[in-house]
């Protein structure tokens, strides 16, 4: 049986055509509802799977990305604690060097102050080994010179009078003449 002319024959009043075909009455909604549950139905079968899997796939992807941004953020976030222990490391290796400097310096200062203050006593003590020398040379020098004047001035007395005023001006005079001579 063919449906094509019953579909397209006219009402017998020739009138209206059949109730499926009025373009304004049920015919309408009638041939819509079916081209709708139609297209409805060939989506399901061919497009609505794919469309599925293609939007798990997606939930998915967004899911991984989501977990690797995670992931990222956490090590990220290591990284940076291990970029702030590093730092802390580097200041505190930076003071402990300053300090040791300091503490360098300070015992250099010290080590100068010593060196100087042990050349120092050691002068002095030259110094004074070389003022005692010389304060014996003189000495020894004076008592060489005494005992020649004693010896001159006692040559004199012998040879003048015994008279007690005449030792005392040849004395005197030996004095002065031995002064003016040393002068």
């Amino acid at each position: 049986m063919n449906l094509v002319p019953l579909l397209l024959a006219s009402s017998p009043s020739g009138e209206h055509p059949p109730f499926y075909l009025d373009p304004h009455g049920f015919g309408l909604v009638f041939w819509t509802g079916l081209a709708f549950a139609t297209v409805l139905l060939v989506l399901y079968k061919t497009a609505w799977a794919p469309l599925l899997a293609a939007l798990d796939a997606r939930e998915q992807g967004i899911a991984g990305q989501k977990a690797e941004a995670e992931r990222l953020r956490a090590e990220a976030e290591k990284l940076r604690a291990s970029y702030e222990d590093k730092l802390e490391h580097a200041r505190r290796e930076a003071t402990a060097i300053i300090a040791e400097g300091e503490a360098d310096r300070k015992r250099l200062i010290e080590d100068a102050r010593h060196a100087a203050e042990a050349e120092a006593r050691e002068v002095k003590e030259r110094t004074q080994h070389e003022i005692g020398l010389a304060r014996d040379k003189a000495v020894a020098g004076l008592q060489q010179e005494a005992a020649k004047l004693g010896l001159l001035i006692a040559q004199k007395v012998l040879a003048a009078e015994l008279d007690a005023n005449k030792h005392r001006a040849v004395i005197d005079a030996t004095i002065a003449a031995y002064a003016a001579g040393k002068r």
